[in-house]
Order: C-alpha cells, then structure tokens, then sequence
C-alpha cells in the first residue's frame, strides 16, 4: 500500500471519529448535566436535550426543571425553556478564558409554607456553585430575558400570589475580568412589571469573592394599586385597601459583617379600613392602628401622601430597626411635606465600612486592628470621662458606587 494511500486512511478515520464524537457529545453532555441535577441535595432536576456549537465553544440546554422533592407543591422550584452557556470571547482581549450564560423564559417560584418540608425557598443549596458546574470556565456574565419570579407565603393561594413578569436583567464582572478599582466589582441590574401595572427597578454591585457579604443595593418599586395585595392585607395586618397607590425606594449595603439602609414607603390617595375580625396578636393589633391611623389622620393634606423613611443598621446576624425614628419620620411627613419621590444616594460599601462605628466589629478584625489602634488611639484626645474615645456623627455624603 502506497504512503499516500496510507495517509488518506488516516485521515478518513480521524474524520469518521470526530464526526461520531460529535454526535455523541450532546448525549453525553445531557446525560452527565441530568446526573448532577438529580444529585441536588432536597431537589431534583431534568433536562429535555442539549445542542452543541463547538465554532463558538457554546453549549444550549433545553427544557430545563427544578423541583422541591417532598414538598407537594404543584409548580417547580426553577423551570427555564432555554439556557445558553458559551466562551466570553471580548474577555479573551483581557487574558482570561471565562464564560457567559443567557436564560431564556427562566421561572422562579419561591413558597413559604407552614413547615420547612413544603416551602420552597432554595435553602439547602449552593446554587452558585451548582451552576458553575454546568461549563468548564468561570461565568463572567449572566443574563435573563424575559424571566418570571412569584412569591407564595402561608394563607395566600396561588392566584393572589405576588408576582414580576417580564424580567430582564444582566449581572457583569463577576470575574472581575475588567479592574474597575471597587471594592464591589461585580455589577448588576433588573427591572420587572409587577402586581398588574406596577415596576420595579433593582442594581447595585457586589464583591461575589468576599467570604462576607459585601454589596450595594438600589431598589425603586412604582405604581403599585394596594388593592392589589388586599389578599396580603388581610392575611397579616387584618386590613382592606379599598383605593391608594404604593411607591417602595429602598437602599441597603452590607460590608464587613455590617450592614446600613433605609426604605422609604410612599402612599397616596389611600383608603385602608380595617377588617371587623378580632385580631389576637397585640403586635398586629397594633400595627393594625398605626395603619388605620397614619392613613387617616397623618395625611399629607395637600398632596394625600403618606410617607415614612424607615432606616435599618446593624450586623448581619443581629438586624435592628429605630422604631422612633420611623415614627417622627412619618409625623414630619403628615405636617410639613412629603418626601420626594427619588433615591438619596446616602447609602454605600464605604459609608457601611468606614461610618457604622457603633455597630462593632467581629472580634477577630479587632485582634488584627490592635497594633495599629494603640498608636491612633494615643493621639485622640479623651472625652470628658477620659476612658473613651471621642466618635464623630456619620456623614454620609453623595452616593458613590464603591
């Protein structure tokens, strides 16, 4: 047999293999993603099919459910028609091989039940890391098109459930391919339509390799008819909008085991009355006529707005919220004007680091503080007591994505 002839062969086999490995993959690659899905410790999971695209380095899972094993609930945990997962070519410029993942009509469906048996909230589950399993590189980029997220909690039926449709969102960075100099690199963004009418807004950034969480938060919730959560009026405050509109904007960074932020509920035009069930809580009772009476005493006369700036502070295993605060926040608003309808800028990564000084910090960060505060600590001049140092009222300046 002539070399020539023996090269040909050669060739027509290696042809014949990598013809037959590509046909094989996609069964391979579905098979091997259905085994890791049904491994998912309290769910299971399954995939319909796979299609591979090896010019671009991209795979397509079709079809693609999620389920709370045990749990009895009659819709799945995460469901999505299509998700693509393929090589983040652009970052290749930057010298890193990373990935990007799209969802296609991706549904979450998150149940608080009675017990932790029947909800279905995803506890139990690093999904994070789960999801970085599904492609050999590291996703850089992730986004959502066209996504629906519902909320069912104890009392309240699957029809009354809340709900945001037409989601589309984007999470960059997450490598932190692009140094951006923040202290929280990775960011994202959101927007859905809510309750039949309403919006909602969400971005911020976050640092995804810090061991404790670290992020930036902006949140802006409009248009929102009350009578559409009369359902959730009546299960937990014993109360009925017949009329009224609801605006949420609300602001949170955590950093260093801290966390600092505010949220600003703004109602218009309300007509709440509450329901004639007796109520046995005292702490919903109470709740129930602070309602009643901040939407029918405390008006904004001018401008039939009520309104409150509810700030929140503290560490993230012990959340505290000033009540007097919340109080003379609403009472300021009924006499002297209504708050204006936007973000303030006042809450950020650094602003929790630098400024949540009464909060305290984690007792091994002040072990590794001690050398360098016995000399700071020398300089300041004591208090009148003489045994403390003296601290300074935060500031927090403009808003500055850190």
């Amino acid at each position: 047999m002539r070399r020539r002839e023996k090269w040909l062969i050669a060739v027509a086999i290696v042809v014949v293999l990598a013809v037959a490995i590509r046909a094989a993959l996609p069964t391979l690659i579905r098979d091997r993603v259905n085994d890791q899905l049904q491994a998912l410790e309290d769910y299971d999971g399954h995939i319909d099919d796979v299609d591979l695209s090896l010019i671009r380095g991209a795979y397509r899972i079709d079809n693609i459910q999620i389920v709370k094993t045990g749990s009895g609930q009659p819709v799945p945990f995460f469901s999505s028609d299509r998700i693509d997962f393929s090589v983040e070519w652009r970052s290749l410029l930057h010298g890193s091989l990373v990935s990007e993942a799209e969802f296609f009509n991706p549904n979450v469906n998150f149940v608080k039940a009675e017990n932790e048996q029947q909800s279905q909230t995803g506890k139990g589950v690093n999904w994070a890391d789960r999801f970085e399993q599904l492609f050999p590189f590291k996703f850089n980029t992730v986004r959502v098109h066209n996504g629906t997220v519902t909320f069912t909690a104890p009392g309240i039926s699957t029809r009354d459930a809340i709900k945001a449709t037409r989601l589309e969102g984007e999470l960059t960075n997450l490598t932190n391919v692009v140094d951006s100099g923040k202290e929280t690199f990775a960011g994202f963004r959101a927007d859905a339509q809510v309750l039949d009418g309403g919006s909602v807004e969400v971005s911020g950034s976050v640092d995804p390799l810090e061991a404790k969480p670290t992020f930036d938060v902006n949140l802006q919730l409009r248009n929102v008819k009350l009578p559409q959560v009369n359902p959730w009026l009546r299960q937990y405050i014993k109360a009925d909008a017949e009329a009224g509109d609801f605006e949420l904007y609300l602001e949170l960074a955590a950093a260093d085991g801290k966390f600092k932020g505010y949220a600003k509920p703004i109602l218009e035009h309300v007509n709440i009355y509450s329901s004639e069930e007796p109520e046995e809580n005292v702490l919903k009772r109470i709740w129930e006529g602070l309602v009643d009476f901040a939407a029918n005493v405390l008006e904004n006369d001018e401008k039939e707005q009520v309104a409150a700036r509810i700030p929140f502070t503290g560490t993230i295993d012990n959340p505290k919220t000033s009540i007097l605060e919340t109080i003379v926040s609403v009472l300021h608003n009924a006499f002297v004007s209504a708050f204006a309808r936007s973000l303030e800028g006042s809450i950020s990564v650094r602003a929790v680091r630098d400024n949540l000084k009464d909060i305290g910090e984690p007792a091994a960060d002040k072990d590794q503080k001690n050398g360098k505060d016995k000399k700071s600590d020398a300089k300041k001049e004591p208090d009148k007591k003489g045994d403390k140092k003296r601290t300074e009222e935060p500031d927090f300046g403009p808003k500055r994505n850190t």
